[in-house]
């Protein structure tokens, strides 16, 4: 079976099929920076905590995307894994037409409602901040719908192995949204419009070109009007999965959200280091995440075909990979956050507040590695409730002890940082406990069985 992950040798198996992805997500956070470089040099420091104010906004939008896609991946993946591929086709049909309507309708909420979800929501005083900041994440969410499509389409590609498309797909967004960026910000001069624009016209090329890799590079794929169906009996399956990882990432989304709320009262000043520190702490994140998608698909096919033991060797190797990973870059970020940190234009106190956070930053990297690792177990075998509890439970405390630092403690504007690892550090114990009670390995959605027979 090609692109099959339940023989072989385990390691080598989710290193080959991580590294594409982790060069992928490099492109899409070089796509990302882009923005951030080319409007804090092209157009001014309040542009900059503009985009700034909008990113956590946009990653909500984006958890909701990316939770709907895991969920897919998890059933598509245990599919794959136990051979059923009549039953897998239907699956893929249900999750592009779920995800696609569901991008429809966030793209009209986030470009009707961009004011009062920033105003409201975010705590954006009125200004031209405000304004800004409006404009950019109204054109943007024009967008949201590719993004969704984007992503149903990478992880159903993911789920059966393939891993070097989405390196295409995003190396295409990553080119178009540089040529887009200088023309519109620098030579057009529409200022965080122009970076908008950029985004999202980016977005569409990728989803352009996933679909016409899906269909020609796999003829399962290739479905009529009558094979392509929207299943209720899968979609219900689906949601099952899916809602669980959906609430997990909106979590972590709006655990950010009350955390820019928080720098956003210390001021531009802190708005915009924050903003350039995430972006760079964003590439520390880029080989964590590669193993994590990396381990899930792993999970989910050696589940789907009752290999537990095979899960449980591959978790040990992935741990020793991601340390090893996790250990280099984060030596790497220590001694290189201020000359990187000013590639965004900025100085003086802006500059020292972010150096302060990557720096800080970089000491706990490696616990938050070993926990995505061993939650990726989690919710490749189907375990998607009790990952979504550790997800909760350690944004809950990163939240509860970032405001009590800020307030009851009078830390200051570093509070927003330093309760990071106190947060990362409760969801590693919770999804260690989980994973050494073997809870998770009664959780499978499919079992390996005759093809003729039923679900």
């Amino acid at each position: 079976m090609k692109n099959d992950m339940t023989t072989g040798s385990a390691w080598k198996t989710i290193l080959l099929f991580s590294l594409p992805i982790m060069i992928g997500n490099l492109l899409q956070q070089l796509y990302n920076t882009v923005d951030g470089i080319v409007v804090g040099n092209f157009v001014s420091e309040t542009a900059l905590a503009a985009v700034g104010s909008c990113t956590v906004l946009a990653f909500v939008f984006l958890a909701i995307s990316i939770g709907m896609s895991a969920g897919c991946g998890i059933f598509i993946s245990q599919l794959y894994g136990a051979r059923r591929y009549e039953d897998l086709k239907a699956a893929v049909s249900t999750s592009l037409i779920l995800l696609i309507g569901l991008g429809v309708a966030l793209s009209l909420l986030g470009s009707l409602g961009a004011r009062l979800l920033l105003r409201g929501l975010m705590n954006v005083a009125e200004g031209e901040l405000l304004d800004q900041a409006v404009l950019y994440f109204a054109i943007y969410s024009v967008g949201l719908v590719f993004q969704f499509a984007y992503n149903a389409v990478a992880q159903i590609l993911r789920s059966i192995g393939d891993s070097k498309a989405t390196l295409l797909f995003l190396a295409v967004a990553a080119v178009m949204n540089l040529v887009l960026d200088l023309v519109c910000v620098i030579f057009l001069r529409w200022g965080v419009a122009g970076a908008a624009v950029a985004t999202a016209f980016s977005q569409l090329c990728s989803v352009v070109v996933s679909f016409a890799y899906m269909f020609k590079k796999y003829p399962m794929f290739r479905m009529s009007r009558k094979e392509f169906v929207f299943d209720r009996e899968k979609c219900g399956v689906i949601l099952k999965l899916a809602i669980p990882t959906t609430l997990q990432q909106c979590v972590v989304s709006f655990g950010n959200v009350f955390v820019q709320r928080l720098v956003n009262t210390f001021g531009e000043i802190t708005m915009a280091a924050f903003t350039v520190g995430n972006r760079v702490e964003s590439y520390m994140f880029v080989p964590i995440l590669g193993l994590n998608i990396g381990m899930s698909t792993f999970t989910g096919q050696n589940t789907g075909a009752g290999k537990l033991e095979r899960v449980e060797y591959g978790w040990r190797s992935t741990v020793v990979m991601a340390a090893i990973i996790t250990l280099f870059f984060s030596v790497l970020a220590y001694t290189a956050a201020s000359p990187i940190s000013q590639l965004f234009g900025i100085g003086g106190q802006t500059l020292r507040q972010s150096v302060e956070l990557i720096r800080f930053q970089s000491f706990f990297f490696l616990v938050f590695a070993i926990y995505m690792v061993t939650n990726s177990v989690l919710q490749g075998s189907g375990d998607v409730l009790f990952a979504s509890v550790c997800s909760l439970g350690s944004l809950g405390v990163r939240v509860a002890a970032a405001y009590l630092m800020a307030y009851a403690f009078q830390v200051g504007y570093s509070s927003c940082w330093k309760a990071v690892p106190i947060g990362w550090g409760v969801g590693l114990l919770m999804v260690l406990a989980r994973y050494f009670s073997k809870a998770w390995m009664t959780k499978a959605v499919v079992r390996a069985k005759p093809e003729t027979g039923d679900e």
